[in-house]
Formats: C-alpha cells, structure tokens, sequence
C-alpha cells in the first residue's frame, strides 16, 4: 500500500469520507406536471446539485448520496414513499409471528454499462420507445432517459472539478492522476470502456446508482486487465490502486455513525466459480482483488470465494490462508457445485445464467443486472406451536407417524401459503413506487418500460424463501417419530403435556432427549428421512410458478442482521426437541445448539440425502467455530484446508469460519475490555464481538467447536 492509499484508507476508517449531501429547493410549480415527470425533473436538479469530493489524492470519483427529497437508489429506497411506509409498520416486526418485511439484495449490470455506456443505455430506451404505445410506458421510458443523460452531466461535472483541483495539486505525480481522471470522465460512463482504469471508473460513478453489490469483478475487469497489462499501459501495483480506492468508497458509504459501518455484509461481491465454458474462473485478477482487500484496514466490502471441483488445492489454501489471517474477517466460501445444481434444475435457469451469479448482502444468491425477491423471512417453526400446543387432541388420536405427519403438513402448508401471500402483499405495496435512478441498470427495464419495482420488470432475478426454524422442525419431528411412534418410550399425550409445561417436571425426559435423541446432521437413517420428507413438502408447496414472482422459489436460512431466530422463537411453545418456549429457534445449515455430534461429515452425508434437487441452495450461512491453534499451527492448518476441501467435495453449500476457542468468546463476554480488537462472523456478516447483543454473544458461543484431527 503506497502512501496514497494509506492516506486514504486512514481518512476512510475515520469516517472522514461519508458523503454529505446537498439539499435542493425545488419548484412548487413541479405539483403542475404528472407525478414521472416532475421525479424525472427533480431528479435531474438533484444529481446535477450534488458536489462531487475530489481530493489531491484521488484518482477516483463520482459517487454521491440520496437524501430522499426524491426517490433514490433502489438499495436504500430513501424517498420511496410506499417502500418506507410499509417497512416503518413491518420491518423488524413480525406478522402473525409468522413473516417479517425485509430488505432487498441487487446487483446491477456492470459489465453491460462498461461494454455499452450509458450512450448504449439511452439507444436502448430510445429503441422501446418505438416498441411502446401505453403512455404511462413512455413516460418512464422519457424519465430512464432524461436520468441517463444526468448521469452523463454529473459525470462531467466531477471532470470539471478534477480538473480545478489538479491546477491546484502541486504533486507532479497526483496532477498527473487528477488529469487522467479528468478526461476519462468525458468518456466514460457515457461511452464504453477501452482500458482497466475506465472500466473500473465506471463501476465507481455507476455505484452511486445501485449502490449494493459489484457483483463478479474479476470476470468483468478481468479482459481489460490482462490487456493493460500484455501491453505495458497498467502495472500490478497501479491495478491494486485502483481497486483500493473503489473498495474504500465500498467502506466510505456508510456513516461511521450506523452500526453498519463496521459491519461486513455491505456491497458483497464474489470471486471465482465457474465460467460458461465451463472451466474454473478464479485467475490472476482474482488473486488481485483478495490480496488489495487485505492490505485495507477496513470492514467493508466481504467477498466470497466460489468452490468448484476445479478449484486447485492451491487456491483455496491460499484464500483459506488469508481468511484466517484477516483480522476483519471479510472471507466466506460459497461452492458452486449444489448451487448450480439448485439453480439449472430446480430453478430451471440455464447454465449461462446459473454461472453467472454472486453473492450479495449477507449471503444471498443473485443474477447480474437482477434483485433478490420472494417471500420475506419467514418462521418456518410456527406451525409447531399449533401442531403440538392447539392441536393436541388430534394427534394424540394418530396411531402412525404417517397418520400424524399429515396433521404436521396440514399446517406447515398453511403457514407457507400465508407466508408467500403476505409476503405478495408487501411486494404489491413496493411496485407501487417508481425508480427511474436505478431501472436501467437492471436487464428487462428498458426493455418492459417497467420500474424495477414492478412485476415482470426483470428478466433476470432470483425467487427465494427464507425459512428460519428448518432444523427445529426436522429435530422435533424426528425425536416425535423416534419417542412415539418407532420406540415407543412414551405417547403423544405425554409428549404434549411435557410441552405444555415446558419441560417442568419432565426433566428425565428432557435429558433424555438431549443425550439420546435422533438431531438432524449425525446422518442417522430416522432424522434424515425425517428432513427429506419434510424437504418433499417445501417442494410441493414452493415448487409451483404460480405465485407473485412467476418463478420456483429456492429456500434459504440465513437471519442477516436481524435475530428473527430469537423473536420467532419468543413467541413459540416449548417444542419435542428440547427446546424450551422462548428460546431460538435454529438458523442456516444443519444442527444447532451443541446437537452434532458425528462431526462434519455426517453432517454433510445428511445435507447431500435431504436435498437432491437443490431446493436449499437459497441464502444460506454454515457456521465453523474453529480451533485458534489453525491460526499458529501449520500441520493443523493444513489438515484444515483439506478437511473444507472435502467438505465441498461431499455437496457442502457455505462455510464461514471463527478462529477462535469457546473459552476465549466466554472471557470476551465477561472481559469485553480485554478483546476489543475481537471480530467474529455472525450470520451473512462479520462484526466486533463486543458490538453484539447478549443473545448473539451466546449463539456463538454455542456453536459446536470443529476439530481438527
């Protein structure tokens, strides 16, 4: 890291760089046009008002920031009057203890912009204008227009000013940069790109449009690289700089004064994975981006590395090798194998979009140019509460498993049917807004003439179900199949009076459960033809198109930044796996609470025979507590990367690791003073552990502790 760099990273760690924005008064005679135009025209005066930063030390510019006096950028919706109303009702607030309103995940199509330019974008609108006859359509298509050429101006409006502040530069070396960036921006975004510099300059001022994930970098600056590079115009140390200085505007994005500012689930991008020819993608680039990211002192952006049966020993040593050198922690590992499995054949894309994915926010799956959407974070355990606590009568009288899982499935249905129709109703209530800021950038929109925000505005976009609570389902209907049904250690009006008196006095028969019972991920034959039943439902009642977003929704797990485990779980009956009413519910992959204890390999034998087509390949988060003597101890490192290595190669989805002993998160939690400098994975995200709430503390805390033999 030159001193450029590092200048510009200590000023970025400060909180130094957050974007100020610049109010703007607009003319009340606006109320006079129709609602599009005068959004169209407000926000052309918005844009062109903003005050782009440039320093002497820049070589990068053009990101700026919404303050929601119009409707913005579609990540963080400031000015989205309908999108805002119904997240101050629902947002963090669960519905029936059932669903809650969450966010939405994007990545725009970077490498459609570096190719086209904004002047390719705008002969694009042009052209479906002449497909379009609604008015309403081109209305929005005028309005896409007139904000493409904004951007165009505000792209020469930061030109202007680099160009003031390189007359004012007395660094021979910073004018030279000053000036190079000035006459890039006259070219770029507005036309396509032609060297690495103004391919990576154009990711820079369109972020500020779509400012969420930037998607598969390596793939799309790779060409340009290898070019500048073969030809002498770019140097290894100049790429790293540039990149450095797009990943630290990733940090400067968010105000030091959010709790997201230290948090790692912000502009999630991948590396790797596989290409459309079918080899592995990881490259010399690729390698680029891990090694700049590590050399920065900040939070902020967390990659994932994508796994493919290709992926040489090598590379994933190397990446696990600065994962747990990271003080940060900003690494996870996705693998592509069951992932594009789920998506070709239970989702039925075709291989050319399954490839082309990334990862975004905490770890979700989504296409380039495209959106997460589908059915909002969702208590999959709910149904337990009215199985085993309303129903009672009804399963005491089932003389079979099969007789009382019909009952069971009565239910799970009904709750997914509700779950989908609520969640249908929210997104009903985001169409109603219009985003002419970010529409573009999405592939279908222009095409449509429909805000992203709409239905089938998108042509690509990934459907999904976040079910929260899996594993408390398999678990409690496994240890009901193994304790009433196949041992017959007691009946079910045992079982549900136990329940209702949350296990008081019925202590042996907790213990008993907690030490003997059949828990999903020890690949026994009961638990995992338990969950691969209850696998077979999902897909029966998710399976269909018809539904809101037209596609086959892919299931996740993952809690993000917000404990829907525990608020779900705060209104749940005790429930037959030993968990008691109030308590969490599970989250991610496999078993929870200490309940593994077959280790890692039963646990994956478990996930491969539950999943055979790719259902839960949705957002999903493993968790690996790992012993911290990986960080020190070379053999156990090693035995390490080829225990992940076989992880992966035995159909494992995620992974994410925390490389620290249980004895030392316990002291954290009694001494914070002691371990300030304490960073952790959570769930999608990495965070100081002294930054976490007490529940969050625990949960990790719990987490069983992976051996290295």
């Amino acid at each position: 890291m030159n001193s450029r760099i590092a200048y510009l990273a200590e000023k970025t760690v400060k909180g130094e760089f957050w974007t100020e924005t610049v109010a703007v008064e607009y003319d009340p005679m606006d109320i006079l046009l129709s609602p599009i135009e005068a959004q169209a025209k407000r926000t052309r005066e918005y844009i062109l008002n903003q005050e782009p930063r440039v320093l002497p030390e820049n070589a990068l510019t053009g990101y700026l920031r919404f303050d929601g006096s119009i409707p913005g950028d579609i990540f963080n919706r400031m000015g989205h009057e309908n999108f805002l109303r119904v997240r101050d009702i629902f947002y963090a607030k669960p519905v029936n203890n059932l669903t809650t309103f969450e966010w939405q995940h994007s990545v725009a199509d970077y490498e459609k912009v570096i190719k086209v330019g904004i002047s390719g974008l705008i002969k694009e609108i042009q052209t479906s204008k002449e497909k379009h006859t609604d008015p309403a359509r081109l209305e929005f298509l005028d309005a896409l227009e007139t904000v493409a050429h904004t951007i165009v101006d505000w792209a020469h409006k930061c030109a202007l000013k680099a160009e003031k502040v390189s007359a004012e530069t007395k660094d021979p070396e910073y004018k030279e940069n000053l000036m190079r960036l000035a006459s890039a921006l006259r070219k770029v975004p507005e036309h396509s790109s032609e060297s690495f510099y103004e391919a990576i300059l154009t990711v820079y001022v369109i972020y500020a449009f779509v400012p969420d994930s930037i998607g598969t970098i390596d793939r799309y600056l790779y060409p340009f690289y290898l070019n500048d590079i073969s030809s002498g115009a770019l140097t290894r140390e100049k790429a790293k700089e540039y990149l450095a200085e797009l990943f630290l505007m990733l940090q400067a994005r968010i105000s030091i004064e959010s709790d997201r500012f230290y948090r790692g689930g912000e502009s999630h991008f991948c590396i790797g994975g596989y290409l459309q020819n079918g080899e592995d993608g990881y490259n010399e680039l690729s390698e680029l981006v891990l090694e700049t990211l590590m050399e920065l002192p900040t939070w902020i952006p967390q990659v994932s590395l994508r796994w493919t049966k290709k992926t040489p020993h090598s590379v994933l040593r190397n990446v696990l090798d600065m994962s747990r050198k990271d003080p940060n922690n900003r690494i996870a590992f996705v693998s592509d194998e069951p992932r594009i499995k789920g998506f070709m054949e239970y989702a039925e894309l075709s291989y050319e979009d399954a490839v082309s994915y990334t990862m975004v926010g905490c770890n979700e799956p989504a296409l380039p140019g495209g959106q997460i959407l589908g059915v909002d974070t969702t208590n999959a355990a709910r149904c337990l509460g009215t199985v085993f606590h309303k129903r009672c009568d009804d399963i005491i009288k089932a003389e079979s498993f099969d007789e009382f899982y019909e009952i069971f499935e009565e239910e799970f249905s009904a709750d997914l049917k509700e779950a989908i129709d609520i969640s249908e109703a929210f997104q009903r209530v985001r169409a109603r807004d219009c985003n002419i800021v970010s529409s573009m950038f999405f592939r279908g929109c222009i095409e449509n003439a429909k805000s992203m925000t709409e239905q089938d505005s998108m042509t690509k976009y990934s459907a999904v179900a976040t079910l929260i609570g899996l594993t408390t389902v398999i678990d409690s209907l496994s240890i009901t199949k193994q304790l009433v049904y196949d041992e017959k250690i007691i009946d079910m009006k045992t079982l549900t009076a136990a329940l209702k008196a949350n296990w008081n006095g019925y202590e042996e028969l907790h213990s008993f459960i907690v030490s003997k019972g059949h828990f999903f991920g020890n690949d026994d034959d009961l638990s995992n033809e338990v969950a691969k039943r209850v696998v077979n439902t999902l897909r029966t009642v998710l399976g269909s198109k018809d539904n809101y977003w037209r596609k086959k929704m892919m299931v996740g797990d993952l809690i993000g930044y917000n404990q829907h485990n525990k608020w779900f779980g705060d209104e749940l009956g005790a429930t037959p796996d030993g968990r008691y009413a109030g308590d969490s519910i599970s989250f991610g992959r496999g078993p929870y609470d200490g309940r593994d204890k077959e280790g890692l390999t039963a646990l994956m034998n478990s996930v491969v025979k539950y999943d055979e087509h790719g259902l839960l390949t949705g957002p999903s988060v493993t968790n690996m507590l790992l012993d911290e003597k990986i960080l020190t101890d070379d053999e156990s490192f090693e035995k390490f990367v080829s225990m992940i290595e076989a992880y992966f190669n035995l159909g494992g989805l995620h992974a994410q690791f925390n490389f620290v002993s249980e004895e030392t998160l316990k002291d954290a939690k009694i001494n914070p003073e002691k371990h300030k400098n304490l960073r952790v994975r959570v769930s999608g995200f990495s965070d100081y552990f002294n930054n976490l709430n007490s529940d969050l503390q625990d949960e990790i805390i719990t987490r069983t502790q992976s051996k290295i033999c």
